[in-house]
């Protein structure tokens, strides 16, 4: 039932996407307003609280009417399973910024790739230069391939089912929504969801990762994981980034901001590179991107997802023979 349920979801996400003005999506907001508003008092007890009215106990109501209805029957539970993906997983919440960037920077308009990933990430475009732009693109595309499919099908195929689904992309939900700069969440509370978020993504994060290696150039993802993951803040959009650059030979490290140890491994640099001033962040090896590029990293992710789906599906099978 669990691979009928995301490829029924998928599809239905294909043609008829979600948008941001849903109801669903402002009711989320709004609770983890209210959650913040009447339970955040700046203490870690608190913080816990917030959270829990925001995340768990609509994960809890989602597993309830799960079990209720396959306590009814099976096609119950797999209209439930269908429309609480629905709104938890799909490509199409984030793909179309990425599919118009490409068609721009295919047509050399760089101007309209600028404002297409300023509209989408809100970042300071300016000065970015096409390879800038692909970077950028292709990082934040691969975090959100994470966070709004394959992040999802983990904890959607674990056994509270939907419930994980709810979990997770809440999780993910109040972590950047209470961490964003114009939040008046205390700093207990903004550390809490992103601990939260982080522990929850910890095992898909490292799953993603390998299954880039799997389907890309394994020995390179595995080397740059290995040698690179530390370039980012967090570890688990590090070793998914650095697992995809080098399963793919691109560069990545436009979203890295911390300091990482040096690499261990020789001719991390490519020829006619210059080495880095002091203090600054090494380069990952590979090619600069380049928006040809992106075709490759779509590519990989479509490669990565039947692989997830493949793997569900022989699950199903073996659960329905036993």
């Amino acid at each position: 039932m669990a691979f009928l349920s995301v490829l029924i979801a998928l599809l239905i996400e294909q043609l008829k996407p979600l948008g941001r003005g849903s109801a669903v999506y402002r009711l989320r907001q709004g609770l983890a307003d209210m959650a913040s508003r009447n339970f955040d008092a700046g203490q870690a007890r608190h913080g816990v609280a917030a959270w829990f009215i925001a995340v768990l106990l609509p994960s809890l109501l989602t597993l309830g009417v799960y079990l209720t209805a396959r306590h009814y029957s099976v096609l119950l539970a797999l209209a439930w399973n269908v429309a609480v993906l629905y709104f938890t997983l799909g490509f199409r919440q984030f793909s179309h910024y990425v599919t118009d960037i490409q068609d721009a920077l295919n047509h050399n308009d760089a101007a309209t790739a600028r404002s297409l990933l300023r509209q989408w990430k809100a970042l300071d475009t300016v000065d970015m230069s096409a390879s800038d732009i692909t970077q950028q693109t292709i990082e934040h595309a691969l975090v959100s391939v994470q966070r709004y499919v394959l992040g999802v099908f983990f904890w959607f195929i674990l056994p509270i089912g939907p419930a994980g689904a709810v979990l997770y992309r809440l999780s993910d939900f109040v972590a950047g929504k209470w961490n964003s700069a114009d939040s008046e969440a205390s700093p207990a509370l903004r550390g809490f969801a992103q601990k939260a978020f982080d522990l929850l993504d910890w095992v898909p994060a490292r799953l993603t990762a390998i299954g880039y290696a799997i389907v890309g150039n394994f020995e390179d993802a595995v080397d740059v994981w290995r040698s690179y993951a530390q370039l980012w803040p967090n570890r688990n959009t590090g070793v998914m980034l650095a697992s995809a650059a080098g399963a793919v030979g691109i560069r990545l490290g436009a979203t890295a901001g911390a300091a990482p140890l040096p690499p261990t491994e020789p001719g991390w640099l490519q020829e006619g590179d210059n080495e880095p001033p002091p203090g600054s962040l090494p380069q990952m090896p590979g090619a600069a991107p380049q928006p040809a590029h992106l075709r490759n990293v779509v590519g990989l992710v479509w490669r990565s997802v039947l692989l997830w789906m493949l793997l569900l599906a022989m699950l199903s099978v073996v659960s329905w023979v036993s």
